[in-house]
């Protein structure tokens, strides 16, 4: 799974807007659009308070392991 689809899926599951997590992110929600998209990446900082918040490990992303390349 890639970051984008990651973060979108996640944010769904939590029934946020794109611009709900952007307020809790400090970002615009053109910024989450892009991360979604797949048009940019947060930053490594808010990849890890990403990961908290959503409750998804780094290691699933970063690398590609766990419930990430399962679902390839």
């Amino acid at each position: 799974m890639k970051i984008g689809q990651l973060i979108k899926e996640s944010r769904e599951r939590k029934n946020m807007t794109q611009q709900q997590l952007a307020d809790q992110f400090h970002v615009t929600r053109q910024t989450v659009s892009r991360w979604e998209n797949e048009q940019s990446y947060p930053n490594l900082d808010t990849l890890v308070e990403l990961s908290f918040f959503f409750e998804f490990s780094l290691d699933e992303i970063l690398k590609g392991e766990g419930k990430a390349m399962e679902e390839k």
